[in-house]
């Protein structure tokens, strides 16, 4: 609830930004409360919300709420494309800076070099039928939710830098930065300029310089896919001395800076890929199959629970596949969908027939192009939003940990550890996974407008991350810690300590989405949670996986 002395000052805000931007800034209430909520389980209601129509928008939002800062008034700012970051990233007080409603151009296409210029309100799904006219497209987005925005994309996901050219981005005092790999001698002189951009050079190198040995470490152990804080740190500064700031704001979710433009790179892929798909009757024969099929070399392969199969059939939704299955086995423990995607059309019949003979001693229902349509087979993906969107009883299914790393040799002692806390707490947990990138989701069922489920919801949480660790995971494998990893602090305190000296050398007034990786209590979220998750909630972040 708004004070009406801070109503006021709102108010003025909004009327002095609305005179000097060609954007909006709204302060009603019904359109502060459809920006509460984002992906996540908390609920902040923001005090105005903007909708810039240019960087030069975004500069003067930054500029102002710097000045305000610098008078002893915060005017906290959250950047935020399509909301469908899981972590609470997306959500805050204070300012909404809503991409998607302008910010959503595709400048160009450099059809030689693959690259395409845009803007972070475009979404995924735009991008994807923009590449495709080009026959390319950028294979990393193919987890991301197709409404999903390119900036929230980028901000969140640190694996997103493997596409990421060049970043245009608006710093806490209204200053653009260009990102781009420099060479130690346009270092030197970047950190001889005499303003906030020099200061961050400046601040940036002397923080990996004294802290060498914390960064040697964080490298060693890169193959956990540990997003927790900003990992990005590592890849700034290479051993011949160049440096590039483009990897800190990867997955920074908003925090460093405002992405207002970008350069992302494209490669060539088939448009029509070939599938097969196999359902197991028990999860020993489906983890059997995991290594047989990652010896074809496919371009995905995802692992989906059965429990996702019976959310759908309670909805009345049924899948002709699955129910194949399930006469052939009795009950189904899971699904298993590959993609081979060569250019090659040969190779791709060669990669499909291979997989099915390997399959047969393995007891699985395998089907595969010639079996069925291919969209059929594409639409058994789809069997994840039902899930999400329980249809009878009062039951939601809230993310707990999206996109957790968990090592393919230890998933199977991993989930049977997943089924005996499920039991403990009398919860379902439907487990679905992308065993080539080691990633993992888990959801569950709970009623989240009683109290003992929504105090159940933290304490699962907190055990699944912490049964991520025992079997050498990280619960942010997928994407950035937001403001659910900074509740939990589950980085190391050297790492806390590093990485909020790097929050200060961008953000000195804290106001860029404070909160987010650090600055978050438990407590805190507790009282921020949400009174529901229903289906049109969850319709808004809808299964990006």
């Amino acid at each position: 609830m708004i004070s009406i002395k801070w109503e006021h000052h709102v108010n003025k805000i909004a009327h002095y930004l609305n005179t000097h931007m060609l954007g909006e800034v709204i302060v009603n209430k019904n359109v502060r409360e459809a920006f509460a909520t984002d992906g996540s389980v908390l609920s902040y209601v923001p005090d105005m919300v903007a909708y810039p129509r240019a960087t030069s928008d975004i500069r003067k939002i930054a500029r102002f709420s710097w000045q305000l800062a610098e008078k002893g008034h915060t005017l906290p700012l959250t950047v935020r494309g399509a909301g469908s970051d899981t972590t609470g990233g997306a959500v805050g007080n204070g300012m909404i800076i809503a991409t998607t409603p302008h910010l959503n151009r595709i400048f160009e296409y450099d059809s030689g070099q693959k690259l395409v210029r845009l803007q972070p309100g475009v979404t995924v799904n735009a991008l994807h039928n923009a590449l495709s006219l080009h026959g390319t497209a950028i294979p990393e987005l193919r987890w991301d939710h197709q409404q999903a925005s390119l900036g929230g994309a980028i901000a969140s996901q640190r694996g997103a830098v493997e596409y990421v050219d060049q970043l245009e981005v608006v710093l806490a005092n209204g200053d653009v930065l260009q990102t781009k790999r420099l060479s130690k001698r346009e270092l030197e002189k970047k950190k001889g300029q005499q303003n906030f951009e020099g200061e961050i050079y400046r601040g940036v190198d002397a923080l990996i310089e004294d802290n060498s040995d914390l960064l040697d470490e964080m490298v060693a152990s890169d193959e956990r896919l540990d997003h927790e804080g900003y990992v990005g740190l590592e890849m700034v500064k290479e051993k011949n001395g160049s440096f590039d700031l483009t990897p800190l704001f990867v997955g920074s979710q908003g925090s460093l800076g405002i992405i207002s433009e970008m350069i992302l790179r494209a490669d060539f892929v088939n448009q029509n890929p070939s599938m097969i798909v196999a359902a197991f009757g028990d999860r020993g024969a489906a983890r059997d199959a995991l290594d047989i099929i990652d010896d074809i070399d496919p371009a995905a392969v995802e692992y989906v629970d059965a429990k996702y199969f019976e959310a759908a059939a309670l909805a009345g939704k049924t899948f002709q596949f699955y129910d194949d299955a399930k006469e052939k086995f009795g009950s189904v423990a899971a699904i298993i969908i590959v993609t081979i995607n060569d250019f090659n059309e040969r190779a791709r019949v060669r990669k499909m027939k291979k997989l099915e003979s390997r399959l047969k001693p393995v007891e699985a229902l395998v089907v595969g192009d010639a079996d069925y349509l291919n969209s059929d087979l594409r639409a058994l993906s789809s069997v994840t939003y039902w899930l999400l969107n329980p249809e009878k009883d009062d039951f939601s299914s809230p993310p707990l940990l999206d996109g957790m790393f968990v090592p393919l040799d230890r998933f199977d002692v991993f989930a049977d550890a997943l089924d005996t806390l499920a039991k403990h707490h009398h919860v379902t947990l439907a487990l679905y996974g992308r065993p080539l990138d080691e990633l993992w989701y888990v959801r569950p069922l709970l009623r989240m407008g009683a109290v003992a489920d929504k105090q159940k919801l933290f304490k699962l949480t907190a055990e699944v991350a912490a049964l991520v660790r025992k079997h050498d995971g990280a619960p942010f494998g997928a994407s950035g810690d937001g403001r659910l990893g900074a509740g939990l602090r589950l980085e190391s305190d050297r790492h806390q300590e590093l990485f909020k000296k790097l929050k200060d050398i961008f953000d000195p007034n804290g106001t860029l989405n404070p909160g987010v990786k650090h600055g978050t209590t438990v407590h805190e979220l507790a009282k921020q949670l949400r009174h529901g998750y229903d289906g049109a909630a969850a319709t808004g972040y809808l299964a990006k996986f």
